[in-house]
């Protein structure tokens, strides 16, 4: 009879975020994803960095709008707990300059919150293996007074 097997060693991922699509959903879609395994799920950026601490995920997926501050001052204290940590900043809109300063801040990506979520798993490989991922719908437009090569 076949079985359901899940893979010896799975990529722990921490969730934070306001319950929207950081939410349960985004918990339950990971958690059938073969490989993963949600070991954190947390709503307050204050929470972030002891969850990372005591939980040691490989990737946490923040909220780049936390209900108590920002995802980036969370990617900061996260990172000072847990530096092996790949964190990937998750929002709803490209604010100018917002890649950059998740960058600055530590993390290795930024995506659309409500994109796919097969991108959202291939993001999560790609970060793995030393990969930065922004999403394209994230980045600025090209300048048009700039040579293309």
């Amino acid at each position: 009879m076949p079985q359901d097997h899940r893979p010896a060693v799975s990529v722990r991922i921490l969730l934070a975020g306001d319950g929207g699509a950081t939410g349960g959903a985004l918990a339950l879609l990971l958690g059938l994803e073969p490989g993963f395994a949600v070991v954190a799920q947390v709503g307050r950026g204050s929470e972030v960095a002891d969850a990372a601490r005591d939980r040691r995920p490989d990737v946490a997926l923040l909220d780049a709008v936390l209900p108590d501050g920002d995802g980036l001052d969370a990617t900061t204290r996260l990172l000072a707990e847990a530096p092996e940590c790949r964190v990937l900043l998750l929002t709803g809109s490209g604010r100018p300059g917002l890649a950059d300063r998740a960058l600055a801040a530590g993390a290795v990506g930024l995506l659309v919150k409500d994109g796919p979520h097969e991108e959202l798993v291939r993001a999560v490989h790609r970060c793995l293996t030393g990969e930065t991922v922004i999403d394209p719908a994230l980045l600025p437009p090209p300048d048009p007074a700039q040579p293309t090569g």
